[in-house]
């Protein structure tokens, strides 16, 4: 009897811990060998991120993939610290990831706004010039949104979040985390040949 009753609590708490997502690591690219270009996909939804915890190299190229599950809202994806309010209303960061950098963006997107960055639009859409920052708006869509870039060597923690419909969507909590850390002294590239991250 005593037996069972050990075996049910440590079943009962093995079913916690893996409920509860037991702690889960950040998400990183994967990379492919012959490109050097690491692939990470991220899903939006109502009203979350999946992952919401990722880890990147300064000077890794990356490809994101970018879904939209929702079958009705429009969700905004924005990279930074620093949060900006208009009104009350969370609108945006004050640092942008990708001020000054290059980035290439395919697919299909309702907005792409350039802030700083040095954007590229390949797919249907232009692009919106505006110092507020870079922006993805993802509509509903079966087709994936692709943004290509190299992690600049400005290295700490940021947030990516969604601020549609005046800052609610951050509000009620639609962002995650993006820890960027330095590469490695002796890694001309991380992601290729002998290089850990």
């Amino acid at each position: 009897m005593r037996f069972s009753k050990t075996l049910a609590a440590i079943a009962g708490l093995v079913f916690l811990v893996l409920g509860c997502g037991g702690g889960g690591e950040a998400a990183t690219p994967v990379f492919e060998t012959a490109r050097g270009v690491g692939t990470l996909t991220i899903d939006i939804d109502d009203f979350k991120f999946t992952p919401d915890n990722i880890k990147l190299t300064t000077g890794q190229q990356v490809r994101i993939v970018l879904s939209n599950s929702s079958v009705t809202n429009d969700h905004g994806f924005t990279v930074g610290y620093g949060l900006l309010t208009e009104g009350g209303s969370s609108s945006g960061f004050q640092t942008d990831l990708f001020d000054g950098i290059e980035v290439l963006v395919t697919g299909p997107a309702k907005l792409v706004r350039s802030g700083k960055a040095i954007v590229t639009r390949d797919g249907d859409g232009g692009v919106e010039d505006d110092a507020s920052g870079f922006l993805v708006i993802k509509g509903p869509s079966s087709q994936n949104t692709i943004i290509e870039f190299t992690v600049p060597d400005t290295f700490g923690e940021y947030e990516f979040a969604s601020f549609e419909s005046n800052g609610d969507y951050y509000k009620d909590g639609m962002k995650g985390l993006i820890n960027v850390f330095p590469k490695e002294p002796d890694c001309p590239r991380p992601g290729t040949a002998n290089c850990s991250r």
